[in-house]
């Protein structure tokens, strides 16, 4: 969900940040979660990315190349009191009163807090009809704040279209015991170990092979999102999920927007965008008149240099800062580059710099494939018209013995019916209804007519 600027970004390297979707903490297994071996782990990437999804063969075994026991004892300790303190709380008032009201509690036997936040609580739960393990995810008092039941609306609206093997999923959204007085919702998602955040952290012995897969799932993920006309908006390593065999998925579509093409630019402009780490050059500042898809572009590729390194590509600790550290590495833009630039301070800045030379990534990233350098070097263009479109970065010769277009899927298009709700303002009321009907959809027809209206 959206948050202020300053909040978001002070939480940039704070680990015990709340989960989404069943991240965040680092809690249960801790073997399996962080180790990325535990049963299992020996079937990794037999050939299939989802039940339907055939892989390549050359993927790495995270199983066998992971080392992070040097962590072990540190992870252990720092989370030792906090899960002893889940536990008690999950034992001490009768499944922590979790399911309230709702009429599916026998079905989900929750086993512990894995994420806390201000208005949401994400315990893992065993579903006892599938016999698999779940996240929960309880948002409380959905609409005291109409933004954050927007925020809410448009994210599980979003996720029951973007079906695919790198985006997570919502397996199913409790239905409430009434139609037009709930308060609380449940969202139960697919269970996944941890994030990408995490596995950077405690991770030294990632291999070429890792780094490459890592990147072609998040840009696979990503173009079904594109294509559906959807812009993601916040893509960082704590809104990638990661199971113990080195799947990714992509999370958190709170903030995500849908383009349509008659739609005003000017609103975007007044949303918060990414955290500033991630954040393209062109949204310090409101840079450009308009933004395109490349702004995810740009945070892929910050992302992909902090698995290559295990730091962050540009950790600023303001907009100027960032500013600095984007034009040490990448050179001053181009005065045509600068030239279109709407924010006349950020005009005024850019050229009052002095001159700067381009460093090159050989040096900043020693040892490392040329083939993903080159590519690097494309996502993180300072100019966003430079920026290859997700299609083009999938054919990129890094990804020659991987990407199959077969298996990059695109998606149909989001119209603006399946949205209608983001063109007005709305009521609580209304907002309830939305959500409400949206609930159905993961429920047969006519299991609802005996909940009271």
């Amino acid at each position: 969900m959206s948050t202020s600027d300053s909040n978001q970004e002070n939480s940039e390297n704070d680990d015990s940040k709340s989960s989404s979707n069943g991240k965040g903490n680092v809690t249960g297994n801790i073997n399996q979660r962080i180790l990325f071996g535990g049963e299992g782990s020996e079937r990794a990437f037999l050939g299939q990315v989802d039940d339907n999804t055939p892989i390549p063969s050359v993927v790495p075994d995270c199983g066998t190349v992971v080392s992070v026991q040097k962590h072990r004892e540190e992870i252990l300790k720092e989370h030792a009191e906090w899960r002893e303190s889940s536990s008690m709380r999950i034992q001490g008032s009768k499944e922590l009163n979790f399911f309230t009201e709702y009429g599916e509690v026998s079905r989900y036997k929750v086993k512990e807090i894995i994420g806390e936040g201000n208005s949401s609580i994400v315990c893992s739960a065993y579903d006892t009809h599938t016999g698999e393990m779940v996240a929960i995810k309880k948002i409380n008092n959905i609409f005291e704040n109409l933004s954050v039941a927007i925020s809410v609306t448009r994210e599980i609206k979003l996720l029951r279209r973007l079906y695919h093997p790198d985006i997570v999923k919502i397996k199913n959204i409790l239905l409430p015991p009434s139609r037009k007085e709930f308060n609380d919702i449940y969202v139960v998602f697919e269970h996944m170990d941890c994030d990408l955040h995490q596995i950077i952290k405690a991770n030294d012995d990632l291999t070429p092979e890792h780094y490459q897969f890592f990147l072609y799932q998040i840009l696979r993920g990503l173009k079904y999102i594109h294509t559906a006309n959807v812009f993601h908006r916040d893509l960082r390593p704590k809104n990638i999920l990661a199971t113990s065999d080195c799947k990714l998925k992509i999370c958190d579509f709170g903030i995500s927007r849908v383009a349509f093409s008659d739609q005003p630019t000017g609103k975007f402009w007044t949303d918060y965008i990414a955290a500033r780490w991630y954040r393209a050059p062109e949204l310090c500042g409101s840079f450009f008149s308009k933004y395109t898809p490349a702004i995810d572009i740009w945070s892929v590729g910050c992302i992909f240099a902090e698995i290559l390194t295990g730091k962050p590509l540009f950790p600023g600790k303001n907009v100027v800062h960032q500013l600095d550290l984007m034009t040490d590495l990448l050179g001053t833009p181009s005065s045509e580059t600068i030239s279109t630039i709407r924010n006349e301070k950020a005009r005024k800045y850019l050229n009052s710099m002095r001159k700067k030379t381009p460093f090159s990534l050989v040096e900043k990233f020693p040892n490392t494939d040329p083939l993903a350098l080159g590519l690097l070097q494309r996502l993180i263009a300072f100019d966003p018209r430079d920026r290859p479109t997700v299609e083009e970065a999938l054919s990129d010769p890094y990804f020659k013995n991987l990407a199959d277009v077969e298996r990059e899927p695109s998606a149909q298009p989001i119209t603006k019916l399946e949205f209608e709700f983001e063109t007005r303002e709305n009521t609580k009321e209304e907002l309830r209804e939305v959500i409400y009907r949206e609930i159905l959809e993961y429920h047969p027809v006519g299991f609802h007519l005996t909940i009271k209206s």
